[in-house]
């Protein structure tokens, strides 16, 4: 249980130092639907085995998202005590979502039915890794889907405080810690105007160059301009995170995900032990001791060579998305959370300023919701 309390860890330092606010954007659709709950009680029962769940799954008639009913105590305590972290709680919520539904899910999002993240709760969303078989790029190979009651299959659980926030984020920066970041260490400084102390970004990039900011914060390479004698200038960027869906993966996001080949990483610094930082609204000034330039040799050198490689690695991913609520969702909130399903998984480009796992993987990568 080491790497979920580390996962823990980094989730604590996030939301305790990140000074970039996740874009909020409520999805409209132009389209009315006719939303009719119903209880899937015969799916509840197993006629050879049968399994009953303890809590009712609703559904929208043509979705692929389901609501899980809590009592309003249960669902109080879920929030007050932010039980998602508590494991003992948190997996026998998981082990009834298995009586339900099969074992075919890469990922499990629970969505709590908020319209933004209640009193007592700190983050807008958090992952929690459940198994790993990938080689080379940071954390070693662990498998505690068991836990949760699943064989193998299960990668990783999230939860995201908001009903909106698998479109507006942060659900491609959750994702992307199933990959990242466990290899590359950056130190840096808190907030301007802060006392200097140098600390880990721990799971995130910190003062890391990419191809663009990154889902794991990060400045773009670009930008970085030498001002001598230790001290840089960047365009301003967040060392956690970027704007929740607003940006897209990075090159090196995208290679640690095996959506693209090592060669498209281009040459990146990773600055650490930062001494000083001044902001303004056009850049970020910093002095740092240690300039460390990655490519594509050095990446590997670090973190091994990547196993499945890009061309075998797992492109399409498929995903099960839970509201955990104590009233049955209204019309509205049915519309909410299965259009922001449906924009999330949809394959190809919109007109929206936030990204789709499909157009921040390039295309490359899609995502399945529902059975």
């Amino acid at each position: 249980m080491f790497f979920f309390t580390l996962l823990l860890l980094f989730k604590m330092i996030e939301n305790m130092k990140k000074f970039n606010f996740f874009l909020l954007i409520v999805f409209f659709t132009s389209l009315i639907f006719v939303v009719s709950c119903s209880s899937d009680e015969d799916d509840d029962i197993s006629t050879d085995n049968q399994i009953i769940t303890n809590h009712e799954f609703q559904t929208n008639s043509n979705s692929g998202v389901y609501s899980l009913l809590m009592t309003s105590t249960e669902y109080a305590d879920w929030i007050s005590n932010d039980e998602f972290r508590e494991g003992s709680v948190r997996n026998l919520i998981f082990e009834d979502i298995y009586k339900k539904f099969p074992d075919e899910y890469d990922f499990i999002f629970l969505v709590l039915n908020e319209p933004n993240i209640p009193e007592g709760m700190s983050y807008y969303g958090m992952l929690i890794g459940v198994s790993n078989a990938i080689e080379g790029t940071g954390p070693s190979i662990y498998d505690y889907s068991s836990d949760y009651g699943s064989d193998g299959k299960l990668k990783a659980v999230m939860q995201l405080t908001g009903l909106s926030y698998l479109q507006s984020g942060p659900s491609l920066h959750e994702l992307m810690h199933n990959w990242g970041n466990f290899g590359f260490e950056t130190h840096s400084v808190d907030q301007p105007g802060d006392n200097i102390t140098s600390y880990p970004y721990w799971g995130h990039w910190g003062f890391t160059g990419g191809s663009t900011k990154g889902q794991l914060g990060g400045f773009e390479q670009s930008t970085l301009l030498d001002l001598g004698d230790n001290n840089y200038s960047v365009a301003p960027f967040g060392p956690f995170a970027n704007g929740g869906n607003g940006v897209p993966f990075n090159e090196l996001e995208l290679y640690l995900m095996g959506m693209a080949p090592l060669s498209s990483v281009s040459p990146f610094d990773l600055f650490s032990d930062i001494t000083a930082w001044s902001a303004t609204e056009t850049a970020y000034e910093f002095t740092a001791n240690t300039r460390t330039t990655y490519d594509n040799a050095a990446i590997e050198n670090l973190l091994g060579t990547r196993s499945p490689s890009f061309e075998d690695s797992q492109k399409e991913f498929k995903l099960l998305v839970v509201v955990l609520t104590d009233e049955a969702l209204t019309t509205e909130e049915w519309n909410t959370i299965d259009a922001t399903a449906e924009w999330f998984s949809y394959p190809g480009a919109d007109e929206y300023s936030s990204y789709n796992f499909w157009e921040a993987t390039n295309g490359v990568g899609s995502i399945v919701i529902g059975e």
